[in-house]
């Protein structure tokens, strides 16, 4: 099953839903994992793309919703 855009957006709260970035709260949320999960995810390379915003302890994460998909539905599901 491929998940579509308009999918994702049903499940993030109204004021996320036209926004092209979400925070790695809300993408760990999506994906199904912790937030410190989707960082290790991160750290470890196998996660879905993202964008850094600055450096240092004011960095932000951000993940586009394309990438987000992308990642979701590429990943293989096992039983």
């Amino acid at each position: 099953m491929t998940l579509t855009l308009d999918e994702l957006n049903s499940m993030l709260p109204d004021k996320l839903k036209r926004a092209a970035c979400i925070n790695e709260c809300n993408a760990a949320m999506l994906i199904g994992v912790s937030a410190s999960g989707l960082s290790n995810y991160r750290k470890e390379g196998i996660g879905p793309e993202y964008i850094k915003v600055e450096n240092g302890a004011k960095a932000r994460i951000l993940y586009p919703k394309t990438c987000i998909l992308k990642w979701l539905n590429n990943t293989v599901k096992t039983a």
